[in-house]
């Protein structure tokens, strides 16, 4: 019998398209905050806090600019900001469904979510999206579990031990350089996902992610399934 392979995705920018709600949900929120954070606009933000957790950005412009504010006081006022537009801005990644339906009819894998996003609302993109029938609330992790946020590996080693594969291969699947250091930090195979970067920023960001050491790097999601699945069934062969 084959054994299961454990597959851990990233959720904003990968699972579902959130990269423009999520800047302009955060631009916004600064907006009302301060006036000193004008000048920071939705490709602004995107380009300097890609795939950072919200509190540790958060902290980084508290100190940068001595803004009177905190950290919990950005990070609600971001959140109401998605709650908000989330329905006008949040947009499906085609292939996604299909890919995740054809990986979880295989039998061959388990899958879980791990993000630096916050916990209710990596729920709430993924219900919006209608992908929750493929996780368990139990199967989708958050930085706040863990000591440090990605690129620290922390988070997918902490998912791959509460799914039951502590010490066995796993994939992630991430969109960003951080993301993916953290997934090569803890020893997994990453896919990385560019499907969600801007035509002008593609080069720069496979060059990144490619300096983050990716293991396949990819635009459309509908060859996902097909990727793991076809290396999955080279690896039986090989070992058989």
């Amino acid at each position: 019998m084959t054994e299961k392979t454990l597959i851990i995705f990233d959720c904003d920018g990968t699972l579902v398209n959130t990269e423009y709600l999520s800047s302009f949900g955060y631009a916004t929120a600064l907006h009302k905050i301060s006036d000193k954070l004008k000048h920071y606009d939705a490709e602004k933000l995107e380009h300097e806090f890609k795939g950072m957790k919200i509190s540790k950005s958060a902290q980084i412009l508290i100190d940068e600019y001595k803004l009177d504010t905190s950290v919990e006081e950005i990070t609600a006022a971001y959140m109401q900001e998605i709650v908000m537009h989330r329905k006008e801005h949040q947009k499906i990644i085609p292939g996604v469904k299909e890919s995740l339906e054809k990986l979880s009819q295989d039998g061959r894998f388990e899958m879980c979510v791990a993000s630096n996003g916050e916990y209710n609302n990596i729920i709430a993109s993924l219900m919006h999206a209608d992908l929750m029938q493929y996780f368990s609330e139990e199967r989708i992790f958050n930085a706040s579990m863990v000591a440090e946020p990605k690129p620290s590996p922390l988070l997918f080693l902490h998912a791959a031990q509460k799914c039951g594969y502590e010490g066995k291969a796993c994939i992630v699947v991430e969109d960003t350089p951080l993301g993916t250091q953290a997934g090569k930090a803890a020893g997994f195979s990453v896919y990385a996902f560019t499907g969600c970067v801007m035509d002008a920023h593609k080069k720069a960001e496979e060059l990144a992610l490619k300096k983050a050491c990716a293991d396949h790097i990819f635009d459309n999601f509908m060859q996902l399934s097909g990727d793991i699945i076809q290396e999955k069934t080279k690896s039986y062969l090989m070992s058989a």
